[in-house]
């Protein structure tokens, strides 16, 4: 297994589009200002991520792993790149818990919900999801 992971460039945005859309049985809107990140083995997309500006801050979003793939380090992989591509900007993510350890890995730590921002509510599942936040690195 030689996974390749990166940026995606405008050009691959649709195989990620049919990546998420086979995963996921739906369609994920990409959108231009949003920063794509893949996986790859041998050039075929086996996991992806969103990282969303919104509401002034930064969302990590879309967390994907292909069925057949999770449980091998893909998903720990395209998170470290995450994490650089984060870099010092604060950034938000609405896991649910069981991924608590997962997120925390690269410093999203679980903070008080009155402590998420009203302009981000509607993107967190609050029967199934927890706010986590990283914040901003000097």
């Amino acid at each position: 297994m030689s996974i390749a992971v990166s940026a995606v460039s405008t050009g691959e945005r649709g195989e990620v589009d049919a990546f998420y859309r086979r995963e996921l049985g739906r369609d994920v809107e990409l959108e231009a200002d949003q920063e794509v990140l893949t996986a790859r083995d041998g050039g075929v997309v086996v996991a992806a991520l969103r990282l969303c500006p919104e509401a002034g801050t930064l969302l990590l979003r879309t967390v994907v792993v292909a069925g057949g793939r999770r449980g091998q380090g893909i998903g720990r992989s395209l998170l470290l790149k995450a994490s650089k591509a984060i870099g010092s900007r604060e950034c938000w993510c609405f896991p649910w818990s069981y991924l608590e350890r997962f997120y925390g890995a690269i410093g999203f730590v679980r903070v008080a919900d009155a402590s998420v921002p009203m302009a981000l509510h509607h993107r967190w599942n609050q029967r199934e999801g927890i706010p986590t936040y990283r914040s901003a690195m000097p």
